[in-house]
This record gives structure tokens, C-alpha cells and sequence, in this order.
């Protein structure tokens, strides 16, 4: 457009579709990217989309690891070319603090083998009740996001206790 049309001012707006456009979101506004990003992995955008200081919370992903107690991964996103182990130690002392059991780390740029490293010393997410566990700081590219890879967190359908107690109730109905 801008070859054929040297003179012309135009915006882009939409949703990546794919890598390219997703870079080219990353270069031009930080904000809709890392919203973009947290969307891609349906997790809640934190501050309700306020830009400022997020306190390096760039999203949260609620799940049920029993289906009872709800807990929270926080989620972070670097649209930046430039990446480093103090950006996973920054993640990791996050969760601490905020007391998540999982965090992700959603990257534009490829994560380094000590950023893979550091994630792994941080350890895994038990889950009695299922005598699985998960990887308490995972990393995402954004190659890997357009895979289809999601963060490995538990899940529970928390709506069959729904559908079981409708049931129950009209076979309680039945018998009156």
C-alpha cells in the first residue's frame, strides 16, 4: 500500500492471524500485544487493560486444580527482541509474592538455554487429586502460540457437578 500509495496515512487494525502480523503488532504498540498475547491463551487481562505499571503481571489464567479451590497462573509477555534469566527471575519472584502456583512467560523473542534453565529450577505444580503435576514456570514463544500450545495448567470441568446435581435432583423429583 505504501509503494502504491506514497502519500497515503492509513492505520492497521485487527487481530494477528499469524507470526508477521503479530510482529508487526509487537513493533507498533507494546499495550495490544500483550493483550493480544494473554488473549491467545485465555487468560484475563490484568488491571482490566490499563496501561501503567502492572507490577510485572501481564495477565492471570484462573483454574481449579481440585475443582474446588480456584488458584491463579500469572502470565507475562515480552514483545522486545531482547530477553534474558532475569526476566524469568523477575516472573518467579512475582509469583511469590501474588502466591501463584504456576507462572507463564509468553516470549516474541526466542528464550535463552539459562531462561529455560531458571524456569526449570523453579520446579513443578503437584496435584494430589489427580497424582499429576505441572511445570511451575512455563515459556511460550510465539511460533508455539500459532502451534496451537497452550500452558500446561490443570483442568478440571467443573461443570459436571453441575449436570450431576440436575440429575439427581429429578430423579429425587420422581419419586414424590
Amino acid at each position: 500500500m505504501k509503494a502504491a500509495f506514497p502519500g497515503a496515512a492509513f492505520t492497521v487494525e485487527g487481530t494477528p492471524k499469524d507470526l508477521a502480523s503479530a510482529l508487526d503488532l509487537a513493533r507498533r504498540d507494546k499495550y495490544q500485544f500483550q493483550w493480544w498475547a494473554v488473549s491467545m491463551i485465555d487468560a484475563q487481562p490484568f488491571g482490566g487493560k490499563r496501561k501503567g505499571a502492572d507490577g510485572g503481571i501481564d495477565g492471570i489464567l484462573y483454574f481449579k486444580p481440585d475443582g474446588r479451590r480456584t488458584e491463579k497462573a500469572l502470565v507475562s509477555v515480552k514483545g522486545g527482541d531482547n530477553v534474558g534469566v532475569q526476566m524469568i527471575r523477575d516472573l518467579h519472584s512475582t509469583m511469590e509474592r501474588e502466591k501463584a502456583p504456576i507462572g507463564v512467560f509468553i516470549t516474541k523473542a526466542a528464550p535463552t538455554s539459562a531462561m529455560e534453565r531458571e524456569a526449570a529450577a523453579v520446579g513443578r505444580f503437584h496435584v494430589e487429586a489427580t497424582g499429576r503435576s505441572y511445570p511451575r514456570l512455563q515459556i511460550i514463544t510465539l511460533p508455539e502460540l500459532f502451534q496451537g500450545k497452550r500452558p500446561d495448567v490443570p483442568y478440571i470441568d467443573t461443570s459436571a457437578a453441575f449436570k450431576r446435581a440436575a440429575r439427581e435432583e429429578v430423579e429425587q423429583d420422581s419419586l414424590l
